[in-house]
């Protein structure tokens, strides 16, 4: 009896280098025989490829049509007898897979930073933000960099719920290209970042203690897996990294996924991922900041947090929250989520800018007050 694989494998042809994401990551244009012309490549996984070039692809996705479809995966590259491998370091990631692969842990002997990990996070006035999308690191990196100005230093870290590597996101990209973003940390299986670390709790040993930045930033790599219940999708995991952190002392702000334009009504006002996050999961009373809307959309969102036990159990605020879009105009950024920018679904947007008001009434004793004055 022949057993199913779970991996369709192609052959293509390399057309052209469509785009070049980062420094380890390009699209290419494929002959293939495929409605999908379109791969990524990760170099230091399978080597580079030259025009004319055959490739093993991972087609899976894209037959079926899933989120994370769009584009083919290659797996290596069929003219190249191997690749150049130098081993620093004894760390793993994707273990015990076809892909596993050697990267120096932050956390390990022959690190630099080895000998930081055998202390406790100190988060005196740092501050978390945990987000449920990958789509709010763009805006409030920004929002923090204009407002604030470039002394105030930012780390993303990303975990292995979405997307596993740091260079698919083109997000990330354009911050480090336009210097709004100071670090990334890929943490578990994700990899890529700047530092490798084991888990949540070295990442923001990390990013708090020895990068000393002054907020870091906790989400998902691109992509959110749901499945239309409760409890089954990717992002529940960060309500157990913000027990982790309230219950280590640390100040967190929880944004919440906010929309009006989604067809899908779970995900109207305050989404059901959020909901079921603060309600269930959480176990702290965390700051729930929300920006003002109108009058029809707050009370759908009061309603909503009364009805689930929030508003008792969370502090609620309202900020205003549209002065991010200053911030995305400044640095010219287009942002969207779930395909939709500021003008379809501002109140997302909005969201993460009261979220990062209340970080300027945080941070306030370290911000130059001529700054703010002129930017607020």
């Amino acid at each position: 009896m022949q057993i199913p694989a779970w991996i369709e494998f192609k052959k293509g042809k390399v057309e052209q280098i469509v785009e070049k994401i980062s420094e380890e990551t390009e699209v290419l244009r494929l002959t293939v025989d495929h409605p999908c012309k379109l791969a990524v490549l990760y170099t230091p996984l399978t080597g580079p490829v030259n025009i004319g070039d055959t490739v093993l692809l991972n087609t899976t996705a894209s037959s079926l049509g899933l989120g994370t479809g769009g584009y083919h995966f290659v797996i290596c590259n069929l003219n190249q007898a191997g690749v150049y491998f130098k081993s620093r370091g004894h760390g793993m990631k994707l273990k015990y897979t076809p892909f596993q692969m050697q990267r120096l842990l932050s956390e390990e002997q022959q690190s630099p930073y080895h000998n930081h990990y055998d202390h406790p996070v100190d988060f005196h006035n740092k501050l978390i933000y945990i987000g449920e999308l990958h789509s709010m690191l763009m805006p409030l990196c920004a929002y923090f960099k204009y407002y604030c100005g470039p002394g105030i230093r930012i780390a993303y870290i990303m975990t292995d719920h979405g997307a596993l590597p740091v260079g698919f996101s083109k997000n990330v990209a354009v911050l480090k290209d336009k210097g709004l973003l100071d670090v990334t940390i890929t943490t578990g299986n994700a990899f890529g970042g700047e530092h490798e670390c084991i888990n949540i709790y070295t990442s923001l040993r990390t990013a708090l203690n020895i990068e000393n930045c002054h907020i870091a930033i906790v989400t998902m790599g691109p992509g959110i897996l749901g499945t239309g219940t409760v409890y089954g999708f990717s992002g529940l995991e960060l309500g157990l990294y913000a027990n982790l952190i309230a219950g280590s002392g640390g100040s967190i702000v929880y944004i919440p996924r906010l929309g009006f334009n989604d067809i899908r009504q779970r995900h109207m006002g305050i989404s059901h991922h959020s909901v079921t996050v603060l309600r269930d999961i959480v176990q702290y009373s965390l700051p729930l900041i929300l920006p003002f809307m109108d009058r029809q959309k707050r009370n759908k969102v009061i309603e909503q947090l009364k009805e689930n036990g929030l508003s008792g159990k969370h502090r609620i605020v309202f900020m205003e929250g549209r002065e991010i879009e200053q911030a995305l105009y400044h640095y010219d950024l287009h942002p969207t989520t779930m395909g939709r920018g500021l003008d379809e679904e501002p109140q997302f947007f909005y969201a993460i800018g009261a979220a990062g008001r209340y970080g300027l009434k945080y941070f306030s004793s370290l911000l130059s007050g001529d700054y703010k004055r002129d930017r607020l």
